[in-house]
């Protein structure tokens, strides 16, 4: 490792530990640069050296791997002050090497001579004087560790002088908060920090990188820096110290390592076992006899107690192959409308191919999209986007309209009790253009997102517009939206009548380096306000891809200005990096107006890790596999979040003996009788018994974590809230 030595003195730096100065038994005077070529010009006449013998003056030893120590020389004879010149022999360890300015490159000058030519022996002599602002640098043989060492190199010169004491410089505490920031790509890793405490003039900062094999040294004023073209999956260690530029002296040590990551950033929040005053039980819930779909990716609403099922898709996930139409097969389309009503265990299905229904190819394509984004107020369920195989346009597109579901007369449909649909229960319109540029394709042109209201005010979430075919290799267009788009929606059900207005896009043309995320877990949340009540914003949590490949890791919150907001991890040193559950997933939000703590219940789904509870560690994996564990992120009144895990789901197993793994891209829904405050959020302080909150229907389910057989689920899991002091 490259120790780097500055100015008026040397030093070497590893961990963090107490300082400690390095220790000259005697300091010598030195004679000056024209002093040494007198006298070996003198020599070179004869052909002889001739002059008093080179004098070990010093040996400089090491009392710790921490610095600093001034080397400071008495007051010279020849230049009549006091000289920071040396010359660098007798090297223990490795190889001494000296920046020179001209030729842009270090020199060694520690070697041993070869030679007895006393012009040659001056040049050496010259390389190896070390004047102040000269820049040295020591790096050890690859053979020994630094901790070896008990001698660096020595100092030596030609006049006798009396010692000196260094004086007394109080140097900078260690660098705060070292921690790692948001990666700029896979094969890069950002390190920043915080200044050292109570110091007050101007400081630089060296920043040593090491992977074990190779390493190499960086001087910033920054507190912060970005290493590029490092290797994935390796790990580096980062050394930090800082140095006080006027008086020449350097604190101590920090030091942090990891390896660069795809994701966005390589460190994520220590994840712990659950910790509530109550616990969440998880059971496999019997239907009995009927027809219960197998669907993941739709959308859905609540209507007297039971559930409306609409959209998305009836297998499991899609393929990776050249072929789109082999990838999202169109016979999977869910074109079925369901009503399931778990109490009674009564299932209801229609086609809107049905004539009944009185819909065209283009709506019933639309209404057959999978990921589309959906909201209900009242009795009415919103739905946008989704991506589809459009028999219009015979190609698959994300399709930019806004529906708006009469959820009473649609079930009467679907229940047979009206023979036909409505004419008013489904209507739809198509988001225009942006006029300025400030959105890509049409307003509701999004696939993957999330919709919330916050007032009176819609806001879609992030999510993307993909269009033609998901093919590998394939032209396809892709774009995220990288922003929030909100919008005021006037709706009249008995004159048929839909539109939209007063469309505000934040940011305008948005911004893919905080927000280009797809497939994340969307929701409302309640947290306390200066007035005594409750205030609700929506948060965006992770998503994915970052950089194309990697999980978001800091969450977005979005007030009712509909614009997002996220703490930076390159200068926020206490954000939270979200470990687990990064794609979209059944989810159960509980809000305690007591505590002003909301938990959001993340079941199963896709994460980049996988959580051991009896060593409380992760096991990372880079393929973001899907799994089975149940997590809880909490977002405390303060606005602080933190993740626990509470349990896995429970024990499934397919035909042939497999362990299967839920929750990707599936929902949850309240019990009937569930206390609830709003948008499904449940009343945490009115649970005092054993009560069943609700139940997570449908999504992905998968025989192992990665490369395995996936379908879609018509499994149902119900889930019991139990206090702990029951």
């Amino acid at each position: 490792m490259k120790r780097f030595f500055g100015n008026k003195k040397f030093f070497f730096s590893n961990t963090v530990r107490p300082t400690a100065l390095l220790q000259a038994p005697a300091q010598q005077r030195l004679g000056s640069l024209e002093l040494l070529e007198n006298r070996l010009a003198l020599a070179a006449d004869t052909g002889t050296v001739s002059r008093p013998p080179l004098e070990q003056t010093d040996s400089v030893y090491l009392n710790s791997l921490i610095g600093p120590a001034p080397i400071i020389m008495n007051k010279s004879e020849i230049i009549g002050d006091e000289t920071n010149s040396f010359v660098i022999t007798s090297v223990a360890n490795g190889v001494v090497e000296k920046w020179l300015p001209a030729t842009e490159r270090w020199v060694n000058v520690s070697a041993v001579p070869t030679t007895s030519n006393p012009m040659e022996l001056l040049k050496l002599l010259q390389l190896r004087l070390i004047q102040q602002g000269d820049r040295i640098q020591w790096t050890p043989s690859q053979s020994t560790s630094p901790l070896d060492f008990d001698k660096a190199f020595d100092v030596v010169g030609w006049d006798d002088g009396n010692p000196i004491t260094p004086p007394s410089i109080e140097a900078p505490s260690e660098v705060q908060n070292l921690r790692f920031g948001q990666s700029e790509d896979a094969n890069s890793l950002t390190v920043s920090w915080d200044p050292p405490a109570s110091f007050v003039g101007s400081l630089n900062y060296t920043v040593t990188i090491d992977n074990g094999s190779t390493n190499t040294t960086f001087i910033t004023t920054s507190t912060s820096k970005n290493v590029s073209d490092l290797e994935t999956g390796v790990p580096y260690t980062f050394w930090v110290w800082a140095t006080d530029t006027d008086a020449h002296v350097t604190g101590p040590t920090s030091s942090i390592s990891a390896a660069p990551s795809k994701d966005q950033t390589p460190t994520f929040s220590q994840v712990t076992n659950w910790s509530g005053d109550y616990d969440l039980t998880f059971a496999e819930y019997d239907m009995g006899t009927v027809s219960v779909p197998t669907l993941q990716s739709f959308a859905g609403g609540i209507y007297n107690g039971q559930w409306v099922l609409i959209a998305g898709r009836t297998n499991g996930l899609h393929g990776f192959s050249d072929d789109g139409l082999a990838n999202f097969p169109p016979r999977y389309q869910n074109t079925d409308v369901w009503v399931i009503d778990p109490v009674s265990k009564e299932t209801w299905s229609r086609s809107l191919d049905d004539t009944s229904s009185g819909l065209t190819s283009s709506e019933i394509d639309s209404l057959s999209s999978t990921n589309t984004e959906s909201y209900q107020d009242g009795n009415t369920l919103y739905v946008v986007g989704g991506y589809v195989y459009s028999r219009a346009i015979n190609n698959f597109t994300t399709y930019n309209a806004l529906s708006a579901i009469d959820l009473p007369t649609l079930v009467d449909w679907v229940k047979g009790t009206d023979e036909t649909l409505h004419t008013n229960t489904i209507v739809q319109v198509a988001g225009e253009e942006s006029p300025d540029g400030s959105y890509d394709g049409g307003f509701f042109q999004v696939t993957g997102g999330g919709l919330e209201k916050i007032g009176n005010r819609y806001q879609l979430v992030f999510g993307q517009k993909f269009e033609g075919p998901y093919a590998h290799g394939s032209t396809t267009f892709q774009v995220y939206t990288s922003q929030v788009r909100s919008f005021d929606i006037d709706y009249d059900f008995t004159n048929g009548t839909l539109s939209y207005s007063n469309v505000d896009i934040a940011p305008s043309g948005g911004d893919p380096s905080r927000f280009r995320r797809r497939d994340l877990n969307v929701f409302p949340i309640l947290s306390p306000n200066d007035q005594g009540g409750t205030t609700k914003s929506t948060v965006a949590l992770a998503g994915v891809f970052y950089n194309g490949v990697g999980v978001w890791t800091v969450p977005v919150e979005i007030g009712s200005d509909g614009i997002p907001t996220t703490e930076n991890p390159t200068t926020e040193p206490d954000v939270f990096r979200q470990a687990m559950n990064q794609y979209e997933s059944g989810k159960i939000g509980l809000y305690s107006q007591n505590s002003g703590e909301m938990t959001q219940v993340l079941l199963g789904g896709i994460s980049a890790n996988t959580f051991d509870s009896v060593t409380e560690q992760f096991t990372y994996d880079e393929n973001n596999g899907f799994h089975r564990q149940i997590t809880a992120a909490l977002r405390d009144a303060s606005g602080t979040y933190r993740q626990q895990y509470i349990t896995d789901f429970p024990n499934v197993y397919d035909g042939n003996g497999k362990l299967l793994y839920f929750g990707a891209n599936a929902r949850f829904f309240p019990a009937h009788d569930a206390p609830v405050l709003t948008d499904g959020i449940i009343d945490l302080d009115s649970l005092t018994t054993e009560t069943v909150l609700g139940y997570m229907f449908g999504g992905i389910a998968a025989d192992q974590p990665n490369f395995g057989n996936t379908v879609a689920s018509s499994i149902i899991f119900e889930v019991t809230y139990t206090p702990r002091n029951a």
